[in-house]
């Protein structure tokens, strides 16, 4: 009897070039060995579009980038993230263009953005979705040309239809909380619904941060491979940091899988050892599962409230979290200067999921204490 094919799927986090990478040759192989090669192509391309009137940092990477990812290997491109629209239709379209149909992902009018990318590989059909957290470029009602809501109404009924079409169904998630090493168990909780829907594969980013590992009733999630090559400035100690995911795939169905470590040092990336890979990743999992996984969330909703959320919820009215001398001259500025009420920044706070929850979880403690609900 024929031994059947193993098939080896490589992921990745968020890319953002300004410059052209330069891999190691340990990692240009490993990608060499794999059928799917895939990251999240966090921005558009630079010198189109306008940017548009949102809340935060307006990111676009060099014109070059999307070739520069194809000829270091990759093949599949995750484009349903929180950056992908910050210059408009024009940018995102200009940016589309730039790859083969056929290889991006959770972008576009409606129908293109939420539609099924299937690959057969010796008689396998690996079904690709990919979806972000609700934002400015979000299919959520605001606009027609964006990338697809994790959250839509839709979504549910197309896991379960899009899963009778395919052998093994693959969605990456843009979502979470920024520099959090854990998710958010509202996160947990969606990634569960999808696998119990139809998915197979989880593999998320956004957070900047490599999170855990969790099989789920057999199923597989990585909640957040982090970045993987983004030139953008950040004191954060893991921002170079990143996660590479291999699966390997046999009888129809996830056989085997490694996580390891790259860094970016300058332009270059390189891989991480197995140890120092394992050694990393396995704490992250096992704070999943551990009892004071949920106490550790509330810890860091608390301190984002008190470090960051306060002010926002202050801020749009021109008002005052807490009365430092820094903030006192911030709010006499903007006082004088710009009395307006921050509407991007309400919508910001109030229907980014990641933003929402944590705030609600914040709130509830320091109103009811961590005891009560």
């Amino acid at each position: 009897m024929q031994a059947s094919k193993k098939h080896k799927f490589i992921f990745v986090g968020d890319v953002v070039c300004e410059k052209k990478p330069h891999f190691s040759e340990e990692l240009q192989n490993l990608l060499r060995s794999a059928e799917i090669r895939s990251c999240n192509f966090e921005a558009p391309i630079a010198g189109f579009g306008k940017p548009i009137d949102k809340t935060g940092p307006l990111v676009s990477q060099n014109s070059e980038a999307p070739q520069w990812m194809q000829e270091l290997g990759f093949n599949c491109f995750s484009l349903a993230n929180n950056h992908i629209n910050d210059y408009g239709k024009e940018a995102l379209l200009k940016t589309m263009d730039q790859f083969p149909k056929d290889e991006i992902l959770g972008v576009g009018n409606e129908k293109d953005a939420y539609s099924l990318n299937t690959k057969t590989i010796d008689g396998v059909s690996y079904g690709f979705l990919a979806y972000g957290e609700n934002g400015y470029g979000a299919l959520n009602g605001d606009r027609e040309f964006g990338h697809a809501w994790v959250n839509a109404k839709r979504v549910n009924n197309d896991i379960q239809e899009f899963k009778k079409q395919v052998d093994i169904l693959i969605v990456q998630i843009h979502a979470g909380v920024e520099l959090l090493d854990v998710p958010i168990p509202e996160w947990k909780e969606r990634y569960h619904e999808l696998i119990d829907l139809g998915a197979d594969v989880i593999i998320a980013h956004h957070p900047h941060v490599v999170q855990g590992i969790e099989e789920y009733k057999g199923k597989f999630i990585a909640y957040s491979l982090g970045n993987f090559y983004f030139d953008y400035p950040s004191n954060h100690p893991q921002w170079n940091t990143g996660g590479l995911l291999e699966l390997i795939f046999e009888e129809k169905k996830l056989s085997a899988f490694k996580f390891r470590l790259i860094e970016k040092k300058g332009q270059s990336v390189e891989l991480k050892d197995e140890t120092n890979s394992n050694n990393f990743i396995n704490p992250l999992s096992e704070r999943l599962k551990g009892k004071d996984y949920e106490e550790y969330v509330n810890i860091k909703a608390v301190e984002d409230w008190e470090n960051h959320h306060a002010s926002y919820y202050a801020k749009p009215f021109n008002g005052l979290a807490d009365y430092s001398l820094g903030k006192l001259l911030k709010h006499v500025k903007r006082s004088i200067f710009n009395r307006e009420v921050n509407h991007n920044l309400i919508w910001h706070n109030l229907f980014i999921e990641s933003n929402k929850w944590l705030v609600e979880r914040a709130i509830r403690i320091k109103t009811f204490g961590k005891n009560r609900s």
